[in-house]
């Protein structure tokens, strides 16, 4: 089982396949733009009263700066398109895996127990997730081990409290706790199979076999599909 890193997914993948039709760069228009500014300005001084060497050198420093930040800004954009093609590779590499991710549903094979998540805040008491069938019935309530704030692994064995083993299938969770003597909803995690991932405006976004979908950045585990969930 293995952890990704935290990543940017703030990028407008559609922008990986637009021409560049640009004759000149942002940098060498503002430059243009300087340097004509300083020519006019020189071309229409007062000859009894020249623009002295301090000042003229003063805006030339200012072109250069002009020029230097807007090449640093190329640059960088440059980079973050061939680290997008990058993630773009990663991203693609997750279909068919099962990836863990916010969310509710998850599949029960009816043979190995569930691997879910529930996010504990600090000073949270007396968590408990509770299974639900596709029909929204409840039929399992497990209380957390832990009150350490973080995430907390819930495991389920796909039973009912009476011990009747469940059939395989799509199965959702919530989760509640107590904290200054009110009751809180918590977030859930849970495995979901890759089916697909989008490359768009708002980056990359990967759509679950249960037909939801989930940011790229939010992906916290990967494995190979059909893993037991007791990885």
């Amino acid at each position: 089982m293995m952890a990704t890193a935290p990543v940017n997914n703030n990028f407008d993948y559609t922008s990986l396949n637009t021409k560049n039709n640009k004759v000149k760069t942002a940098a060498e228009q503002q430059q243009d733009s300087f340097m004509k500014l300083l020519v006019k300005q020189l071309q229409t001084q007062d000859p009894m009263n020249p623009m002295d060497n301090a000042q003229t050198t003063s805006q030339m420093a200012q072109i250069n700066t002009v020029t230097g930040i807007g090449k640093l800004n190329e640059t960088m954009m440059q980079m973050q398109s061939l680290y997008a093609g990058t993630q773009v590779m990663q991203a693609a590499n997750l279909i068919g895996k099962e990836v863990l991710s916010p969310g509710k549903g998850f599949h029960f094979d009816g043979t190995n127990k569930a691997d879910l998540r529930m996010n504990i805040p600090e000073g949270t008491t007396g968590a408990v997730l509770s299974v639900f069938n596709k029909d929204g019935v409840e039929v399992a309530k497990i209380p957390s081990s832990t009150t350490t704030p973080g995430l907390a692994k819930v495991e389920w064995d796909g039973k009912k409290a009476d011990g009747t083993l469940l059939p395989a299938g799509e199965y959702t969770v919530a989760a509640k706790g107590q904290r200054d003597g009110k009751e809180i909803a918590l977030d859930t995690v849970t495995w979901q199979v890759a089916k697909s991932v989008e490359f768009g405006s708002a980056g990359v976004g990967v759509y679950l076999a249960n037909g939801n979908k989930t940011g790229f950045g939010d992906v916290i585990q990967i494995r190979a599909a059909g893993s037991s969930t007791n990885a």
